[in-house]
């Protein structure tokens, strides 16, 4: 039984977002048209195999032959010069006698059963069409006028869909690099939505809070290890949600180390578009820095730019943090004068040659994790 025209429409549009919907839209245009099977694509402007194909009533096993040897058929030639949302019948530009002695019909049409197809091109976009094709077996004969104005109430939606699921996937990538680029910070980084909820937390803030003793990240929320800082920390993400300018906090630990410094601002830019393109707007995004974890990270940093030693970059970090070469000296159980060769040795590799300009090198090497 033939669906109704708005259970159709629905369904066209639930392919927005679910690509398992197409295969049943292709049904119905199917039931709609008079077809037994269906194909769905992007067929792209220069060589290559088809990125995307969604298939109904249609053995996949094929593609890989139709993507090898046939992808400039004789009915694409045409299909690809059809006006957009105008659809053809195949019979109209190239006989079903004519299509037979073609490899394309022995290796791909004949097993799949077609013999005659109603052709679309949906979209036509700078670099590839969207193309459709509605096809039925030699017994049932070319598709009609009839049966093709039978598609024109539906076009239209399916067209929109398909532009709207294109920018969605675009969106996604863009989400996708961004995320996997806050990935490979060394600060940590926690995206909250409109209300708390953490949409996303990056390696290294997962890492700082599986340490245990300044930070807790569970059950989908984001709060300081200890009691009497939570509720300066909510306030904080309030004022971000809210659109004001956050502000900062030091997650202090019972145990002996330094300080997490948090700081929490309101989410803009691509990525929060990104995001509440998919309906998962982001709202406030809390940064970590842990400089007990980038310690490590620097000093192997430093050894990878600049060609230190393992003690020379452990000597560079110590100055920097004591602000003393006699701290730095104990520390490491060595002379004051074998660091101050050593600090000869890290600004002859360095191109610096003061404590302030190495610090800045220092700074920058924590940027990135390192593998």
């Amino acid at each position: 039984m033939q669906r109704d025209t708005s259970s159709l429409i629905r369904r066209i549009y639930d392919a927005v977002d679910d690509v398992d919907a197409l295969p049943d839209v292709l049904s119905g245009m199917c039931e709609r048209m008079g077809g037994e099977n269906g194909m769905l694509g992007i067929l792209m402007k220069t060589p290559g195999p088809v990125p995307f194909a969604v298939l109904s009533g249609l053995d996949p096993a094929l593609m890989p032959t139709l993507n090898a040897r046939h992808l400039n058929n004789v009915w694409r030639q045409h299909m690809v010069t059809l006006p957009v949302g105008i659809p053809a019948a195949s019979d109209s530009f190239v006989s079903l006698d004519q299509v037979r002695r073609t490899d394309f019909y022995g290796e791909i049409l004949e097993p799949w059963d077609i013999g005659h197809s109603a052709l679309f091109a949906l979209d036509d976009m700078p670099t590839f069409h969207v193309a459709m094709s509605i096809n039925r077996s030699t017994r049932r004969g070319p598709f009609t006028s009839t049966e093709l104005e039978a598609s024109q109430e539906l076009l239209p939606h399916l067209r929109r869909a398909m532009q709207l699921r294109l920018l969605l996937e675009r969106s996604r990538r863009q989400e996708k690099l961004a995320l996997e680029t806050l990935d490979k910070l060394a600060a940590g980084v926690v995206i909250l939505d409109s209300q708390a909820r953490v949409l996303f937390a990056n390696m290294a803030a997962q890492e700082i809070a599986a340490a245990g003793d300044v930070l807790v990240l569970t059950d989908g929320t984001v709060r300081p290890r200890q009691r009497e800082q939570c509720d300066f920390f909510r306030r904080l993400i309030g004022s971000a949600i809210a659109g004001g300018a956050g502000g900062s906090l030091l997650l202090s630990s019972s145990s002996p180390r330094l300080p997490v410094s948090a700081l929490v601002s309101p989410l803009a830019g691509a990525l929060a578009l990104s995001l509440a393109a998919q309906g998962r707007p982001g709202a406030a995004a809390v940064l970590l820095s842990d400089p007990e974890v980038q310690a490590a990270a620097s000093t192997e940093r430093l050894r990878a730019l600049y060609k230190l030693s393992t003690t020379e970059a452990r000597v560079a970090w110590l100055v920097m943090r004591s602000g003393s070469i006699g701290r730095a000296a104990r520390a490491l159980a060595l002379s004051p004068e074998t660091v101050r060769t050593h600090l000869k040795h890290i600004y002859a590799k360095t191109g610096v040659n003061r404590q302030s300009a190495l610090a800045l090198l220092l700074a920058a090497a924590t940027v990135a994790r390192v593998p």
